[in-house]
């Protein structure tokens, strides 16, 4: 089953989403965008399992 996430899940004002196949392609995904469009964002362990908490079945 495939997995979505969106940014506005975490709280981010950002309507970026990304699906994958598995969840580790969809954090791959998310690692990709905070780098180019949320530089100013840590991705840390806390923040991280955050993401995976939210990451929802499509």
């Amino acid at each position: 089953m495939a997995k979505t996430y969106t940014c506005l899940d975490v709280g981010v004002d950002c309507t970026w989403s990304t699906s994958g196949e598995t969840e580790d392609e969809v954090v791959t995904n998310i690692g990709e965008h905070a780098a180019e469009v949320h530089p100013d964002v840590e991705l840390t362990p806390e923040l991280m399992a955050a993401v995976r908490g939210v990451i929802k079945d499509a």
